[in-house]
């Protein structure tokens, strides 16, 4: 008898922490989060560091960095006005500074390096011509 109530117990103690630990999550203070629901954005973007709490198992927490990051684009050959072909490498930094209209926008931080390629090395492409 003492068996079972001590095995019994023991199942609602881990479905508890089970729980808990799906409902909390930490906010860094080098981090920016979006809680998504079903894939769709639900309430503002969370900035403030510090621990959170959200639905288990529905919502889901998406984290973004709030420090500048780094993009490096690829060393290209560019023709200059006098029809020469220069070598430029091209380094920028950006920063996300609204969470949710990046994550409605690119989504992924992937997807934002593959924008910033097209616009950087178009804009560099037409400095240098």
């Amino acid at each position: 008898m003492k068996n079972i109530i001590s095995f019994i117990t023991a199942i609602v103690v881990l479905t508890g922490v089970l729980f808990i630990s799906g409902a909390v999550y930490i906010v860094s203070e080098t981090q920016q989060v979006v809680i998504t629901q079903f894939g769709k954005p639900v309430g503002e973007p969370i900035t403030e560091a510090g621990l959170h709490i959200k639905m288990p198992f529905v919502q889901k927490v998406q984290y973004f960095d709030k420090r500048l990051l780094d993009w490096d684009g690829a060393p290209n050959q560019i023709p200059t006005v006098d029809k020469k072909y220069i070598w430029v490498d091209v380094t920028a930094r950006w920063k996300i500074v609204d969470a949710l209209k990046y994550l409605q926008s690119v989504g992924t931080e992937r997807g934002a390096q593959a924008r910033l390629d097209d616009i950087i090395n178009s804009a560099t492409r037409d400095a240098v011509t």
